[in-house]
């Protein structure tokens, strides 16, 4: 297919479109970001959504397939875009920063020595918001009059109300895998006590330790304890104790990853996910696994509560699905942690909620 290349100048956005779909964006400091756009079939575009990725380096469709059962390929955000365009939703789905960088990183080594990638590690939530609204001002330019709203997922829920809160572009949001919490306290609950279930499945007569004969088990957890016994059996007493096990699950979060500091230091200085669903005059709206394990059903609970018993705003809506987790699959129980494919259903249901209130 010829390539036809289409420029287009705003203010410090530069955007390229291609007939053969290999799309980018210069985004605010000029870093090209690929994205697509999805539209519906033989409909004019009245509405259009963003979709704001959860953490990590997330690909434009939403890629959860390393996370996912063995040879199971799972597109979240190319899934959800398919229900959306059904209901004549226009959607844009773009590579997350840290995808594109790392991906260039693999090409180029040298890179890492760049201002470009180093930037991006000193202001991590500052340079992901003003991706996500350089992505907007694309989207309110490239269907001129539609109505522009962000779905964000996990993180991007977050990143979703902080760029709708600083203007006026964005009609609504909705969000999915929803956390009130600071990333710390979140990861805090994630790493540390989510995990104390497989030790206490191990831990038969339940005394707060595991012996040499409970991680003898023919379990692939006691197995990887067992193995990692030298190194947790701080007292060398031969046995496992739960504080034990804890504080390996900690160290985990101590040990920062590049970037964590910062990213600390930036969410400090931001209003927090209550503070600004509290104040917002657009729609928001919830869907929310019963079973997520990441970002627990309870965060959106407490919301629910807020609104019905103080806040009482009209423009926050609650969804809630049970029996799926993260990303609306479906999941054996609240400590299955292997991700599938988002359940058909609930896109559908959801996208009925969407269209039922944006168009």
């Amino acid at each position: 297919m010829k390539t036809i290349v289409c420029l287009f100048f705003a203010g410090l956005i530069t955007f390229v479109c291609r007939a053969d779909g290999a799309e980018s964006l210069k985004s605010f400091d000029g870093y090209r970001l690929d994205y697509e756009i999805d539209y519906p079939a033989g409909k004019k575009v009245s509405s259009v959504v963003v979709l704001i990725h959860g953490s990590g380096p997330q690909d434009m469709r939403g890629d959860l397939t390393a996370v996912s059962a063995p040879g199971t390929k799972n597109y979240f955000f190319k899934d959800l875009s398919d229900a959306l365009t059904e209901k004549g939703f226009a959607v844009v789905r773009y590579n997350k920063r840290a995808y594109q960088l790392a991906e260039q990183l693999k090409k180029d080594p040298s890179f890492a020595k760049s201002s470009t990638f180093s930037d991006f590690f000193a202001h991590p939530i500052d340079t992901t918001i003003k991706d996500a609204e350089a992505f907007v001002a694309f989207s309110a330019k490239t269907f001129p009059g539609a109505k522009v709203y962000l779905i964000g997922h996990s993180e991007g829920t977050w990143i979703s109300l902080q760029v709708a809160s600083r203007g006026e572009s964005v009609s609504g949001v909705a969000l999915i895998g929803f956390a009130a919490q600071t990333q710390s306290t979140l990861l805090f609950e994630q790493v540390v006590y989510r995990s104390l279930h497989y030790f206490e499945s191990l831990d038969n007569d339940r005394d707060g330790v595991l012996t040499a004969t409970e991680l003898a088990a023919n379990d692939p957890i006691a197995k990887s304890l067992a193995g990692q016994l030298p190194v947790l059996d701080q007292d060398k007493n031969g046995k496992l104790e739960r504080s034990e096990f804890m504080g390996g699950n900690l160290l985990n979060i101590l040990a920062d990853a590049p970037g964590m500091e910062e990213w600390r230091r930036e969410e400090a200085a931001l209003k927090r996910p209550a503070s600004l669903i509290k104040a917002a005059a657009f729609s928001v709206l919830f869907f929310q696994g019963e079973l997520d394990n990441q970002t627990p059903a309870y965060n959106v609970r407490a919301v629910q509560l807020a609104n019905t018993l103080i806040w009482k705003k009209p423009n926050l809506h609650f969804k809630f699905f049970s029996g799926l987790g993260h990303a609306l699959d479906k999941r054996t129980d609240y400590h299955d942690l292997v991700f599938k494919p988002a359940d058909k259903r609930a896109l559908g249901a959801l996208a009925s909620e969407l269209f039922s209130r944006w168009k």
